[in-house]
């Protein structure tokens, strides 16, 4: 069947991304969550399965649910679209079994695909998704006796709860411009700065599965509209978001658009104000943050390009930050 895992999950045409490859990817993911052991303890397993807004992403995850269910896993779909690093954290905070996730980042409408998320709640590595390249195959239903349920659950709240628990901070007396290039960061990052206090200026914030006609990336040239706001207006910061909000595009008064090197650097040399720790960085990414980390007695480790194998690299040296050049 031809479907292949890059570097975050699989990703194609619309054309192409058809019922029957959807059901294959969910068998294989279903299978490989036998292989490991998944639901061998008290209970049924369950996995995460959420979406992007494009337009066949809902249906698409509903196919998966359906999948998994009859492969004997509860499935927890979101009642929204919702950004990918929120169903990632949903898989450790509830103990799931694994996610999937049907988007294509910030691919243009035309394409869409599936990211697998595994138990830890970081990428599958190629050691996972060569495995389910090998697991493809059409369906094969349990006895319905023994069929999971699909339940709909509010994914947002929590982490929204979570994220303010976890960095403790006050934005009053700050206006932040929110361009959510109509992703799945609209009514998250925006309320997640209202709630810590900021003035929150909402641009690209409605539901649009075309993403208003560019693909939701947010680099530099697709955020004009964001640059201006914050040069000439009260913002005093601006941040997109990219179609399944997993990368960031920062924008300030002074600079414009901030290249994700620099915000890299400059976020890293923050976090070393308050606490000592290692970066990660892919081979890609700018030596700035070398520079950053021998000023202040820290190390830096190199990784191949994959936010994959920087998630990996964090683990192994319980890093404090890890990052790359497209905004992730």
């Amino acid at each position: 069947m031809d479907i292949e895992f890059g570097t975050d999950g699989w990703r194609t045409t619309v054309e192409e991304f058809t019922t029957p490859r959807i059901h294959a990817v969910g068998q294989a993911v279903a299978d490989y969550l036998h292989e490991v052991g998944a639901g061998d303890g008290e209970g049924r397993p369950a996995v995460a399965v959420g979406y992007d807004p494009r337009e066949g992403s809902r249906p698409a995850a509903e196919e998966l649910c359906r999948v998994l269910c009859a492969n004997g896993f509860d499935a927890h779909i979101p009642e929204r679209d919702t950004p990918t690093p929120v169903v990632a954290w949903t898989v450790t905070d509830r103990n799931l079994a694994g996610a999937l996730q049907v988007t294509a980042s910030h691919n243009p409408p035309t394409y869409n695909g599936i990211k697998f998320i595994p138990e830890d709640g970081a990428p599958a590595l190629p050691v996972v998704t060569d495995q389910l390249a090998e697991n493809l195959r059409e369906p094969e239903p349990l006895d319905e006796s023994e069929w999971g349920v699909v339940e709909e659950y509010d994914f947002v709240e929590a982490y929204l709860e979570h994220a303010l628990a976890f960095v403790d901070t006050d934005c009053s007396g700050v206006t932040v411009a929110h361009d959510a290039m109509h992703g799945s960061g609209r009514g998250v990052t925006d309320d997640l700065l209202e709630r810590a206090g900021a003035d929150v200026v909402r641009l690209r914030d409605g539901h649009d599965p075309e993403f208003g006609g560019t693909p939701p990336e947010p680099t530099g040239d697709r955020l004009a509209d964001l640059e201006r706001r914050v040069r000439d207006g009260d913002p005093t910061l601006g941040i997109a978001n990219d179609g399944d909000a997993d990368r960031i595009g920062v924008v300030t008064p002074e600079r414009g658009y901030v290249d994700p090197n620099w915000l890299f650097a400059a976020l890293y040399d923050y976090v070393l104000e308050t606490e000592a720790g290692d970066a990660v960085r892919t081979v890609s990414t700018t030596f700035l943050i070398d520079r950053v980390a021998a000023a202040n007695g820290q190390a830096v480790h190199e990784t191949p390009v994959g936010f994959k194998w920087v998630a990996q690299a964090m683990a192994v040296h319980d890093a404090v930050i890890g990052g790359e050049e497209s905004g992730g």
